[in-house]
This record gives structure tokens, C-alpha cells and sequence, in this order.
């Protein structure tokens, strides 16, 4: 083998290795980028499961959520502590959600349902009574998107089929 046959192997050599390297690389790329989808999933799992529980827990904080979603300036102020404290905390979780989608991270899927969710909570009179007071803690592009939600106002009637207002009376 002359020296120029082997100049021209090493190369050859050089350039599968390069390949290989890509190869592996990309692979590695599309774990790292499922391995994050999964931990976002798992996270919104775990934020969902965290509101649900004290919403679970608390008939108290229940009878609050009925009535300030209905009529959030007929609360008390502890009542609009609380549910503020509730509200705002889902929607902080929301915000950090959207911008998972936004960069990716987040599969649009999972987002879809959420974003349903949100547009649901928000289309009550109770819960716009206090977005309008409290929008400004939140990002400029997640305010964007919740107008966008209110806006469309195609939500589903929310706790139809509970009897809210019927247990409202109760309560009362």
C-alpha cells in the first residue's frame, strides 16, 4: 500500500467515524428531547394531582370554588383570599405549562386538554370578575392567550350537571 492509498483510507476512516458520530449524536438528541416531554407530563401530572387533593380535602375550599367561579364578588374577603390563592396557583402552573409548549417541550396534545380546561374555568362570570383583577401578575403572552379563551367564549357549561345551584341553596 502506498502512502497516498493509505492518506485516502485514513480519510475514508474519518469520515465513517464523523457519520457515526452524527448518528449517535441524533439518537442522543431524541432521547434527551422525550426523556424532557416526560417530565413535563409527569410534572403537570403532579401539579394537577397537588390542586385536586386540596380541592378534594376541603369542603370548605369546594363550597368557595362553587361560589367564586358563580359570583366572585359575593365572597367574603378570607373566601377571596383563599380562592385567589387556589385560582391564581392554577393558572401560575397553567402559565409554566404554556410556555412548555411554547419551546417544546410539552406535547401539544397534553396542552390541548389543558388549554380546554383553562378556557372552561375562565368562560364563569366568578372567574373573570377576578382575572380582570388580577391578569397583571401574569406574562404578556399568557394574558394574550387567555383573552384569546374568554374571547371565543365556547365553553361548556361548567358544573351543569352537579345542581351548583341547587346545592348553593342548600348551602346558603
Amino acid at each position: 500500500m502506498s502512502l497516498d492509498q493509505g492518506a485516502l483510507l485514513a480519510e475514508i476512516i474519518g469520515a465513517i467515524a464523523v457519520v457515526a458520530s452524527l448518528i449517535y449524536l441524533t439518537v442522543e438528541l431524541r432521547t434527551q428531547s422525550k426523556m424532557n416531554r416526560l417530565a413535563s407530563a409527569n410534572d403537570l401530572a403532579t401539579q394537577w394531582s397537588g390542586l385536586m387533593i386540596s380541592m378534594h380535602d376541603s369542603a370548605e375550599l369546594s363550597e368557595i370554588w362553587l361560589k367564586g367561579t358563580s359570583d366572585f364578588d359575593s365572597l367574603g374577603p378570607v373566601s377571596k383570599l383563599r380562592f385567589s390563592a387556589f385560582f391564581g396557583r392554577f393558572l401560575r402552573n397553567s402559565e409554566a405549562l404554556y410556555f412548555r409548549v411554547l419551546d417544546k417541550t410539552l406535547d401539544q396534545t397534553i396542552w390541548r386538554g389543558i388549554e380546554r380546561t383553562i378556557r372552561d374555568l375562565l368562560c364563569l362570570p366568578g372567574s373573570q370578575a377576578w382575572w380582570e383583577t388580577r391578569k397583571h401578575w401574569y406574562t404578556d403572552d399568557f394574558q394574550s392567550l387567555v383573552s384569546d379563551l374568554i374571547a371565543r367564549g365556547e365553553a361548556e357549561v361548567m358544573f351543569d350537571k352537579y345542581n351548583v345551584e341547587k346545592l348553593q341553596k342548600t348551602l346558603e
